[in-house]
């Protein structure tokens, strides 16, 4: 058969050298024809995210499924948490019976059990202590630290998705069985949890962010992971959530986190909890959030409650909407941790949307 071959054609003018401005899509036209991206973006979509990672954590994360960001708050942050912490000890709950976190799904690890006896202790509602006890707690909602990392792995606009917890955890503490994952332990794909990576960019559908206001060595227990898990094909070994089998177990790190430190992992990367074997108390703050349009947790529903809310800043609130598009006038964040008021949707589409739905929105 014949080779056909097609005419190559020039993507600039004929007759003409090649400017810079049609080299550089200032025109709007990409190098290859087609509309630029910005161009493309409608004047009432949120700004593209900025990159708030270093290659580094972005490869790290990308790789492992987490990563810690070191002294994120400041040592009169973290004391400020711990004082507001001691003032409400009368609202820790402890996990017992039913409830022991290496037992929860119906099976018994004698691994995970510490020393059979002693369950978590569970603490939620700081965002709605009094001033000043709820601020360390409120200002994690959009820390200048955290915002950029945030923001990258969820995209502008996200949201928190968990009411607030603090976990503690005494000498002899039971560990609590590995959960999370890409694939449920069924063998189905856990889409609500999901990490996924496109067009050079990552996503993740729950993220957890965790406030260590207590020091976890090397050692001491706490979080473990399992690194990378966030990309597996394949269920769950039982022997590995329940830690029963030594092989499999040698696949679980526990990094040591220090106070002031950030851990940040996708839900989608298998995690759980070793028994605590240090004399100090274990305190970590776990906020879990996701995309601006996602939703998983319903603490929101009908609303956040008014002591959440009441004295928030507009940086705080913004965080605190329900989950919707950015494109439907959604306040957020900037880089910076600052609130930004959304570009309103056209007046004749607001108009057109009531007249059918009766509604500014659809």
């Amino acid at each position: 058969g014949r080779l056909l071959r097609c005419p190559q054609q020039p993507l600039w003018p004929l007759g003409g050298a090649r400017t810079a401005a049609a080299s550089s899509g200032a025109s709007g036209v990409g190098h290859s024809g087609h509309l630029s991206a910005d161009m493309m973006r409608n004047q009432h979509d949120g700004p593209k995210a900025t990159t708030g990672m270093s290659h580094a954590e972005k490869y790290l994360f990308d790789l492992n499924g987490y990563i810690v960001l070191r002294n994120v708050f400041s040592e009169a942050e973290v004391e400020a948490a711990n004082a507001a912490v001691d003032a409400h000890l009368e609202t820790l709950h402890e996990r017992k019976g039913k409830l022991r976190t290496s037992s929860l799904y119906g099976r018994e690890s004698s691994a995970l059990a510490g020393d059979g006896s002693t369950g978590r202790k569970d603490m939620g509602g700081m965002l709605g202590w009094a001033n000043p006890h709820c601020e360390p707690f409120r200002q994690v909602l959009c820390h200048r630290r955290l915002v950029p990392a945030l923001a990258e792995l969820m995209g502008v606009g996200y949201r928190l998705d968990h009411s607030p917890l603090m976990i503690t955890q005494e000498l002899g503490a039971e560990g609590h069985t590995l959960h999370g994952g890409a694939v449920t332990e069924s063998g189905e794909p856990a889409w609500p949890l999901a990490y996924s990576f496109s067009h050079g960019q990552m996503r993740t559908q729950l993220l957890t962010v965790c406030m260590q206001l207590k020091d976890a060595g090397p050692t001491d227990g706490g979080f473990c992971v399992v690194p990378g898990s966030h990309k597996s094909n394949f269920s769950i070994p039982l022997a590995l959530a329940d830690m029963a089998d030594p092989e499999l177990a040698e696949h679980v790190r526990q990094p040591a986190i220090a106070k002031g430190d950030c851990l940040i992992f996708s839900e989608a990367v298998l995690h759980g909890t070793l028994p605590w074997t240090a004399a100090h108390q274990r305190r970590t703050v776990i906020y879990r959030f996701a995309p601006a349009g996602s939703a998983y947790g319903r603490g929101y529903e009908p609303s956040w409650p008014d002591a959440f809310l009441d004295g928030m800043t507009d940086a705080q609130r913004a965080v605190m909407e329900p989950p919707y598009h950015p494109r439907m006038n959604r306040p957020f964040v900037s880089a910076s941790g600052e609130a930004m008021t959304a570009k309103p949707r056209e007046a004749f589409k607001v108009e057109f949307d009531e007249r059918v739905f009766g509604s500014r929105y659809f």
